[in-house]
């Protein structure tokens, strides 16, 4: 069963702006979207630390970080910002 898919409200009008700018990078989110929402627990690693609750995939060069409830079957994604 695939996991609900929702943003956060911090990043989602970084995300729209993909959109409009850079075509490439929008579709290979749609792609990451869509493998996380079918196996978050296969996609992307464990962050350590304080962020060690948040899993991160990275996209060319950007990093996506998203946070799974198994519980209620829903994935968050909590930020998508240039890889430092």
């Amino acid at each position: 069963m695939a996991y609900k898919l929702e943003i956060a409200d911090s990043i989602s009008e970084k995300l729209r702006k993909f959109v409009k700018k850079d075509s490439t990078t929008y579709n290979r989110l749609l792609k990451a979207f869509h493998r996380i929402q079918e196996n978050p627990h296969g996609v992307g690693k464990w962050m350590h630390g304080e962020y060690a609750f948040v899993r991160e995939i990275h996209i060319s060069h950007f990093v996506l970080k998203y946070t799974i409830n198994d519980k209620d079957k829903v994935v968050t994604i909590v930020d998508y910002d240039h890889h430092a």
